[in-house]
């Protein structure tokens, strides 16, 4: 910025703006055919800026006349002296290499892997930068690589097969062996998803557990009643047990009952998070994880009852619901089971998500129940009987106060046109977001819902059901009722 002239304090203001007002400003300028000053920056910054008196000052200075205007130059050092030897012009060329690589970084966040690619291109100052293997997280291979042996083994001779950081290992018009796994292991994976479609019946369980312990992050999808994958995760299991790298495992519709306890135990010893979706397991292997599992260690667990098969030893979840920071079944639980869990998590909570789906909950005090539903941060509601009056009363009550926890509410198949309109309204506007699916609500309810967030909300996101079943906003009954306004 050019300090002869008379706006060397714009330097000063801005400084101030960013350090004082801690306003990560991006950027500011003056529209020539509007003679307004323009801001990007983040909604909240934006709000911090136009409320401070430095915003007035740079927008004054900027508008005191069209010839100081001109005198506003920005410049870099190469061009300092065509600046100084012509008129200043408005915006001259700049050499974005001089930029702090800081700044770089934080811009080249925004870009994804195909964007990130031309940039590779562009200089060797944005190479480096974009070299960084943070900014790659979540590259994975393309799905041109999935349809063709000669695409595939095309990509892993180029450079950026090396910047993978993400591999699921699914459906794949070819069939793999160890000469295929090999060019996987020269990679610096991060996180690798395996899914019932791949066929990996010709390839080494020494050369898979070894590529998957070399990831921090593990997934791996089976069929209980074909059990293909059950030799494999012995090995990889027995691996972890020795030499690993990770430290989140989900093990997803998988049939564990033939692993011993022991290389459970050992296997799980060092995870920071687990997730048990749908397995069938022993009660022996469930206690020989907790017995080693770290207290600390985030773990979520779902189970389905509703075909009536007994695939985890419910009764033994009484012994580590408190550890649970994850919980979903669907079906019935057993007599008075429901209300010890309850009763647990009343005393001790460190769910941060649930799930209960198909469920009775009519045996539960109002009052046990909304506190419950409200120490978690995610909840999701399908009752099989719906839920009492009172007791959903009980829970928009608790919402509204200030120690609830709740910020994502999915409901189904409830009748809500009991609660107040002031109350449903002021409890959904305290969330972040809330789906109502099929329940009940009345024009009364969605009136009052948008008048208290035309005044001010947490919601972010809202409808029927989550975006990705694919329901909009006009979906919503008594929508067209509301004032655009």
């Amino acid at each position: 910025m050019n300090n002869n002239s008379s706006y060397g304090g714009l330097h000063v203001e801005a400084r101030i703006l960013v350090e004082e007002h801690q306003t990560p400003l991006l950027c500011f300028y003056l529209d020539k055919e509007s003679n307004e000053m323009k801001l990007i920056a983040d909604s909240e910054s934006q709000r911090k800026v136009k409320e401070s008196e430095q915003f007035e000052k740079l927008e004054f200075m900027l508008k005191c006349t069209l010839n100081e205007k001109k005198k506003l130059t920005f410049y870099d050092d190469c061009t300092l002296d065509q600046c100084n030897q012509q008129d200043p012009i408005l915006l001259p060329l700049v050499c974005y290499d001089r930029l702090p690589t800081e700044i770089l970084k934080a811009v080249f966040e925004f870009l994804g892997p195909e964007d990130l690619k031309t940039l590779l291109l562009v200089s060797k100052t944005w190479k480096s930068v974009a070299d960084n293997p943070l900014l790659w997280t979540g590259f994975g291979l393309p799905r041109k690589c999935r349809n063709s042996k000669e695409l595939f083994q095309e990509f892993f001779e180029g450079s950026l097969s090396l910047k993978l950081q993400y591999l699921e290992l699914g459906q794949f018009d070819f069939k793999f062996d160890d000469h295929y796994f090999e060019r996987f292991m020269a990679l610096s994976l991060s996180c690798i998803k395996i899914t019932t479609d791949i066929d990996l019946s010709n390839v080494s369980n020494e050369l898979l557990a070894t590529l998957v312990n070399n990831c921090k992050v593990c997934s791996i999808s089976d069929d209980r009643s074909q059990n293909k994958f059950g030799a494999h995760l012995e090995v990889i299991l027995k691996k972890m047990s020795m030499e690993t790298k990770i430290k989140s495992l989900q093990l997803e519709h998988m049939k564990l009952t033939s692993i011993p306890p022991d290389v459970l135990s050992e296997a799980c010893k060092n995870l920071t998070s687990i997730s048990f979706d749908y397995v069938e397991i022993s009660s022996d292997q469930i206690k020989a994880i907790f017995k080693s599992l770290k207290m600390d260690a985030n773990v979520l667990i779902k189970i389905d009852e509703s075909d009536g098969i007994n695939t985890f030893d419910i009764e033994r979840l009484d012994s580590i619901f408190d550890r649970l920071t994850g919980f979903s079944f669907y079906g019935e639980p057993l007599d008075g089971q429901l209300r010890r869990w309850m009763d647990i998590l009343d005393n001790s909570c460190k769910l941060k998500n649930l799930e209960l789906l198909e469920v009775d909950v009519r045996q539960i005090p109002p009052q046990l129940l909304a506190r419950v539903m409200t120490k978690v941060e995610r909840l999701n509601l399908s009752f099989s009987e719906g839920a009492s009056p009172q007791q959903l009363k009980e829970v928009f009550k608790r919402i509204v106060k200030s120690d609830s926890k709740v910020k994502h509410i999915e409901l189904d198949s409830m009748n809500l046109r009991l609660i107040s309109p002031e109350l449903f309204a002021e409890a959904v506007n305290k969330l972040e977001s809330f789906y109502y699916g099929s329940c009940k609500v009345s024009e009364s309810q969605v009136l009052e819902m948008f008048r208290i967030m035309s005044l001010g909300t947490n919601l972010k996101n809202l409808g029927t059901c989550c975006p990705e079943s694919g329901y909009s906003l006009d979906k919503m009954e008594y929508i067209e009722l509301v004032d655009p306004d």
